[in-house]
């Protein structure tokens, strides 16, 4: 009888190598698979933010009976003791927080004093809401400020401006302004100041988009329809600046007044832009999607809009009365 080898049977070194180039194979094959299976998933997730903002925009109107307001400019924060309408000198993004279940945030320093005011102040712009943010570009937390820009100025102090937070709370998402660009305005440097200022307020009066400096747009001014017009989408920021420094139209705390930060437009001009590295388009929309920038309409209908979109559907997407409305479910 034959003696058996101590020897156990094995891999050859080229079966081995070939086992591991089939495994990187496969590995190459599902990768891409995975990539897109976790993007649709975040995808899913940025337009059910969309949805909540559109809800929240809604009812907003429901009980004041106009969208939310455009604010002072980007030197003001929003201050609960000014109410709703255009003597609130903060944006959307903090006149909707009552209707995201954030009433305790946007109550911060109500009937407080001055150094109180500051306080809260303070703590609301480093206060991120997860709801503004896409998770496709970022997660909800502080990023970089604009440190060397004037402001903000707190409403409760009455001109003296505030400390400035080195990291603040930003938006992802950018109310539609329409297609006439009013530039940039800060508002005036006191509250008894705003009942006389102008500066660029008076711009306004062109605006045909659903947000601007103190603007109370209600349903019936959109001609168009409410499901012909863009209400919030993305903004287009430089995926270089995402998170390490900040970006122009990405340099303020979302909670601040009408600005590039909160607001954004489309004409010929400003076209539906893909985030992409080294480039800034400040009054863009667009955003980290392949493909496609996400928005909710004025009917509270989330849609992704083809960023190959004709320029002129566009802009009478953002465009609240020009009388030629668009069936975005024919594009």
């Amino acid at each position: 009888m034959k003696a058996r080898s101590g020897k156990k049977p094995g891999f050859t070194l080229v079966e081995l190598l070939v086992v591991i180039t089939i495994i990187g194979i496969l590995i190459a094959l599902l990768l891409p698979a995975v990539q897109a299976a976790r993007e649709a998933a975040r995808r899913m997730q940025c337009s059910n933010s969309l949805k909540q903002l559109g809800l929240a925009c809604l009812n907003h109107h429901q009980t004041h009976g106009f969208l939310p307001c455009g604010g002072w400019g980007h030197t003001w924060l929003g201050d609960p003791d000014h109410g709703f309408g255009e003597d609130q000198p903060g944006g959307w993004v903090y006149d909707v927080l009552p209707y995201l279940e954030q009433e305790a945030l946007h109550q911060l320093g109500a009937g407080g004093t001055a150094s109180e005011k500051e306080t809260a102040a303070t703590t609301l712009a480093t206060t991120p809401v997860s709801v503004f943010n896409c998770p496709s570009r970022r997660r909800s937390k502080l990023y970089p400020h604009n440190a060397g820009s004037a402001g903000p100025v707190n409403p409760g102090i009455d001109g003296a401006r505030m400390d400035k937070p080195p990291n603040i709370c930003k938006t992802c998402y950018c109310m539609n302004a329409g297609t006439y660009y009013v530039g940039h305005d800060g508002g005036p440097g006191t509250i008894a100041g705003a009942a006389g200022y102008t500066g660029n307020w008076g711009k306004c009066v062109d605006v045909n988009g659903l947000s601007c400096w103190r603007t109370e747009v209600t349903i019936a001014n959109i001609r168009d329809g409410t499901s012909n017009t863009y209400l919030i989408g993305e903004k287009n920021i430089n995926p270089d600046r995402y998170e390490t420094t900040f970006a122009p139209g990405d340099s303020q705390c979302m909670y601040n007044g009408h600005d590039e930060d909160n607001v954004r437009y489309a004409n010929s001009s400003y076209k539906l832009i893909p985030d992409t590295p080294g480039s800034n388009a400040e009054q863009c929309f667009g955003g980290p999607h392949p493909g496609a920038c996400m928005f909710v309409f004025g009917d509270g209908s989330v849609h992704a809009i083809s960023y190959s979109i004709d320029v002129t559907v566009h802009t009478r997407l953002a465009n609240r009365k020009d009388g030629e409305p668009i069936d975005v479910s024919a594009l």
